[in-house]
């Protein structure tokens, strides 16, 4: 009763200060200071601590070094460079540039993860968007549909998210198999979301901008033979994928190889310091991943968390059969939104993990819960967070009242279309 009283206060003070973050508080001292005081409280094994360990290190690992890759990347100018090529090419069409955008986000997510799609995006579209749209208004649907994207698309590969990393690295998953489940649902789920976004903001889109006063995309471009190694890089990312997820390879082994590279190319051709890079990198995140895996797992030993994974064990059953993988994924969607997308990744994974057979599909359902559901809420993700305190640093203000008023409907349309789309996957593969 003691343990999980103990287990029971530290679980809710470390998610109230992940949500609320109070001062700005970056999420990393919360689930650093709770993971110690679970240690010395006693609320968790050794052996616990070395199979939290082995879950979470290949996640985080892996969002490092797609991280350091896209700092090399865009040291060189390259996403400048094709938000750019993006405006040209739109001829001055609100409507072709929101559609261009929307699939440079996607790619960019699916390749580089969302967290790395926010925090080289964002700053570029809001220099852009500030460039060809004098009004605030006018950057608005660009805005919102560029941020909900960077983390509703996050479903395609494996390394697009953290979450999904440490649902593929607990369940086996390779990375084929998990591209070709979740290639539909992504594919409903863009169109859902392109067209909600686009008939909120109809009016918008309609103001066409003047195409001149963009910069040529070749003037971001510092060292054209980087650039060439750049696509070169994103190139073996995905092949790099394909063979070690059937070598059963760490993900952060593909990662980590291209990222290598690009920042010893970038540090010869003197475009900037690595140390810099390394500096810039989000570090916290380790202690984030770790800390909260060992408040979360202190809690679901205490027998605190049945309310959530036994509906959640019982629904990823396969006798519970399509409708229990899609209750399974409404679960986690909900539980996302509510306290952030990782604890309610952990505690999907201590569910699946309590199981005696797993659903295929309830693990893909779950996965498009904990990507999609955190835009219900300003507090759901981490990339929403980053993505609203970059928009503010550059003079766009979002509050939260104003988020959900825009994207609560977007997000259940979303998540309705994408488990549609998992549905039909299903039967063509299942």
């Amino acid at each position: 009763m003691v343990h999980m009283l103990l287990a029971g206060v530290v679980l809710l003070a470390v998610l109230a200060l992940v949500v609320l973050r109070p001062r700005g508080l970056a999420v990393a001292w919360p689930a650093g200071i709770g993971a110690v005081v679970v240690l010395l409280l006693g609320l968790l094994s050794l052996p616990a601590l070395v199979t939290i360990f082995r879950d979470t290190w290949d996640a985080a690992a892996t969002l490092i070094a797609l991280f350091l890759l896209s700092e090399a990347l865009d040291s060189n100018g390259f996403f400048t460079w094709a938000a750019l090529h993006l405006a040209r090419a739109a001829r001055g069409s609100g409507w072709r540039l929101y559609a261009a955008m929307l699939l440079l986000t996607t790619g960019v997510t699916a390749l580089l993860a969302n967290d790395g799609a926010v925090l080289m995006l964002t700053p570029i579209f809001a220099v852009l968007l500030t460039r060809i749209y004098t009004k605030e208004q006018l950057r608005l649907p660009f805005v919102f549909a560029a941020g909900f994207f960077a983390d509703a698309m996050s479903g395609l590969f494996v390394p697009s998210n953290l979450t999904n990393i440490i649902l593929a690295g607990a369940t086996h998953l390779p990375f084929a198999q998990v591209a070709l489940w979740m290639a539909l649902p992504t594919l409903c789920a863009f169109l859902m979301g392109s067209t909600a976004f686009a008939l909120r903001f109809r009016r918008q889109l309609c103001v066409s901008y003047e195409a001149g006063v963009v910069e040529s995309p070749e003037t971001a471009i510092r060292d054209w033979p980087v650039f060439w190694a750049g696509i070169g890089a994103l190139g073996f990312l995905v092949v790099g994928y394909i063979i070690g997820g059937e070598l059963r390879l760490p993900v952060s082994l593909v990662a980590g190889t291209a990222a290598l590279a690009m920042l010893a190319l970038v540090r010869v051709c003197g475009l900037r310091p690595v140390g810099e890079m390394l500096r810039a990198a989000p570090w916290s995140i380790l202690i984030y991943a770790l800390g909260m895996f060992v408040v979360i797992t202190a809690a679901y030993d205490a027998h605190l968390l049945r309310f959530v994974t036994e509906p959640l064990r019982a629904n990823v059953m396969p006798q519970a059969g399509p409708r229990g993988a899609l209750v399974a994924g409404s679960i986690t969607a909900l539980l996302a939104a509510a306290v952030n997308n990782l604890p309610a990744t952990l505690i999907g994974v201590l569910a699946l993990r309590s199981a005696s057979h797993i659903s295929a599909m309830a693990i893909y359902a779950i996965m498009l819960g904990v990507d999609i559901g955190p835009k219900l809420t300003p507090f759901g993700s981490l990339a929403t967070l980053l993505w609203m305190g970059i928009l503010e640093r550059h003079g766009i203000h979002i509050s939260w009242r104003r988020y959900l008023r825009e994207n609560w409907w977007v997000t259940l349309l979303v998540l309705g279309a994408a488990f549609a789309g998992l549905l039909a996957a299903n039967v063509l593969l299942g």
